[in-house]
């Protein structure tokens, strides 16, 4: 993303427009200003433009001073803010241009509001120029995640970059928010000075600023740990079903009195289901369910052959009993068959009212963020939709439901939200309805399913009852009955288990890819293209160390660490109290310079823009240093910063200083720069003036 024109309008309580505009080039810009010019108000103002300013502390107005919304000097008079507007106009890489309005003090719109004007509404002469304008909303919920209002979405898609899943302190899934890669491009003076990466806003998340570095040089750190996190959760998943799966089967074989050997309670990668032995044991020996249904057959053939010897003259009330029960049987097939019916059509009917419940729900959340922007002074006058435009061909859409002499009134944002959730609500009872018809009918079915198969099982006995009912004693009775119920078991439990038994094989498979793809990531998660954008950041790192003079400690012992993304010197984080003292390390906090650790974090953040742009990483490709010669820099270092950053391809920086008030010292600091190769905007006395 490039800057373009940043432009502050005031209306003041003299009816005069006050304000300021900067036009920015697209290499180095320095902007000079004496300590009480203004300089800080532009730095704000530009934060502010962005969204961006939770990196100054703060969010909303309250980050800007007070000369933008209360009052300010203006030669030897005190003028009063009415109201006051801050415009950016932007360009990213595919060469399009928007223009970013803010209010800074509104009676109507709130600062949460940002209109973003597609075109270059600053540079534009704008006789007879028509803009549109899409209003969006921040530092509120779904300002990163809605694109089509939220406008750090449409920020994040504009420079195109697209922020990552991270995990919190929690453990709960969130984002890298653009504003904290944004404390990585945007150095203001006061506290932006003490860190590599300060100013980062805090989400309840650890190491953001290695996070940061790592997303900028787009390592596959965060893809990988995506990805890991992915596995693990497989991995947990197959283990919860697998217990669970080895459960059922215990209990369902133990429940009816036989036991299982062979079943491990966590899953294995060499799972053999012919290892697993289901049987019945008497104490002297164990009988596998195949060896019981063997001898239960056996068993069952003696007794039906003994029933034939036996056969007597055939009972006609059995004949009878058999037509009434076959004619039951007729009967239940046809309220079977009517019940199954009636539930696919309410299925159906389910299924297209869930379809209309996700239209109502996501109609409803359209609504009312559009009613938050409204809330937030928007003007919905101005949206496409409702002035009856399409949002995708911008042709006139005519209201093809009500004909044209109609007199129907369309209705407001807050009685569609009424109408919608009221539609909710209504769409809710009819899916609990249906829902429950149901279930009432899946009970019905199974009762009648189960009459069915107690019928058969009487018609069955009463078939074999003619030829034996005057034959059989009751011990043999008893016996048939304990019979077929254990081989009705045997069969159940025999069903239940191969089931079972085929998704354990099903999970072990899985399990063992699982298994595999997790000891192919690296514990650290990098790459070998990651370590190699390492060692290019770490190599820029200490050239530029080395050109801007620093002398603290010796600039090849330093070592990027891999898991913080910093530079350490001993396996201590190198900052201003690392030194050298006769070629051996002290920790000198008093002796070593605060100059120095400002030339690291120079170095630090032009190297992650460099490899960036040389390995395509992520950076935006823009800089914002406030005040950047700390601690009495001297002028020769922040004449190396101004001659490296001025010379880097596709960087564009903004350098705003006041070179101590001196002419001797901004020529110092710029000496050799060709002054066509920066752009030098010099601040006036005060920087509001009449526009």
């Amino acid at each position: 993303m490039k800057f373009r024109i940043l432009r502050v309008e005031i209306l003041a309580t003299d009816g005069q427009t006050y304000g300021y505009e900067i036009k920015f080039s697209e290499g180095l810009n320095i902007i000079r200003g004496d300590n009480s010019s203004g300089k800080s108000t532009f730095v704000n103002s530009l934060i502010y433009s962005l969204g961006m300013e939770e990196i100054i502390g703060s969010k909303g107005a309250s980050s800007l001073p007070y000369a933008l919304k209360k009052e300010f000097e203006c030669g030897d008079r005190i003028v009063k803010v009415v109201n006051s507007i801050v415009y950016i106009e932007v360009e990213n890489k595919n060469k399009k241009i928007v223009t970013f309005k803010r209010s800074i003090k509104s009676d109507s719109d709130d600062v949460k509001l940002i209109n973003i004007i597609e075109g270059p509404y600053l540079s534009s002469n704008q006789n007879g120029t028509q803009f549109l304008i899409k209003p969006t909303f921040l530092h509120d919920s779904g300002s990163a995640q809605d694109p089509e209002r939220g406008f750090f979405a449409y920020l994040e898609k504009f420079i195109g970059l697209s922020m990552p899943s991270i995990t919190d302190n929690k453990g709960k899934e969130t984002r890298l928010y653009l504003q904290a890669i944004f404390a990585a491009l945007i150095v203001e003076q006061k506290r932006g000075w003490t860190d590599y990466i300060a100013n980062i806003p805090y989400y309840g998340v650890s190491g953001v600023r290695a996070k940061v570095a790592s997303f900028l040089l787009d390592l596959n750190v965060f893809r990988n740990a995506n990805r890991i996190g992915e596995l693990n959760s497989e991995k947990n998943r197959i283990i919860s079903e697998w217990s669970e799966l080895v459960t059922s089967i215990q209990l369902l074989v133990e429940t009816n009195h036989f036991f299982v050997s062979g079943l491990k309670k966590t899953p294995i990668t060499n799972f053999d289901s012919n290892l697993i032995y289901i049987g019945e044991s008497n104490g002297l020996e164990n009988k596998s369910l195949s060896q019981l249904r063997i001898d239960i057959f056996n068993t069952k053939n003696q007794l039906e052959e003994k029933q034939r010897e036996n056969i007597e003259k055939e009972a006609p009330e059995l004949l009878i009993e058999i037509e009434k029960i076959q004619n039951r049987i007729d009967e239940l097939l046809i309220l079977k068959n009517m019940n199954d019916t009636q539930i696919k059509v309410n299925k159906a009917q389910l299924n297209q009212y869930e379809i209309s419940l996700e239209s109502i729900d996501k109609d409803l959340k359209d609504n009312k963020l559009t009613k938050k922007l409204a809330d937030f002074g928007a003007n919905i006058a101005n949206l496409n939709i409702a002035k009856g435009i399409c949002g995708t061909c911008l042709q006139e859409v005519d209201d093809i439901l009500l004909p044209p002499d109609s007199d129907s009134i369309p209705m407001t944002i807050d009685e569609n939200i009424i109408y919608l959730d009221n539609q909710k609500k209504m769409t809710k009872s009819l899916l609990d309805g249906l829902k429950s018809n149901i279930d009432k009918s899946n009970s019905q079915l199974s009762t009648i399913n189960s009459e069915i198969i107690s019928l058969r099982m009487e018609l069955i006995s009463a078939s074999r009852d003619i030829k034996s009912i005057n034959s059989i004693n009751e011990t043999d009775i008893r016996k048939k009955i304990d019979i077929e119920n254990k081989q009705k078991t045997i069969l159940f439990i025999q069903e239940k288990v191969d089931k079972y038994i085929s998704e354990l094989a099903v999970l072990s498979k899985s399990y063992e890819t699982v298994i595999i793809n997790l000891s192919g990531i690296e514990k650290t998660g990098l790459t070998g293209s990651d370590w190699r954008r390492i060692k290019y950041f770490s190599d820029e790192f200490k050239n530029l160390a080395s050109t801007f003079g620093y002398r603290s400690a010796k600039v090849d012992d330093i070592k990027i660490e891999h898991a913080t993304m910093l530079p350490y010197l001993d396996n201590i984080e190198l900052r201003a109290n690392v030194a050298y003292e006769k070629e051996e390390r002290t920790d000198i906090k008093s002796d070593s310079s605060a100059s120095d650790f400002v030339r690291l974090i120079w170095s630090y953040l032009i190297s992650l823009q460099k490899t960036s742009y040389e390995l395509n990483g992520n950076h935006p490709n823009f800089i914002l240093f406030d005040e950047p010669a700390q601690h009495s820099m001297s002028e020769n270092s922040v004449n190396k910063l101004l001659t490296t950053i001025c010379t880097i391809p596709g960087l564009q920086s903004i350098v705003a200083a006041s070179f101590d008030e001196s002419d001797d010292n901004f020529v110092a600091s710029t000496k050799g720069l060709n002054k066509d190769n920066y752009n030098l905007i010099r601040l006036p006395k005060k920087i509001i003036s009449k526009l």
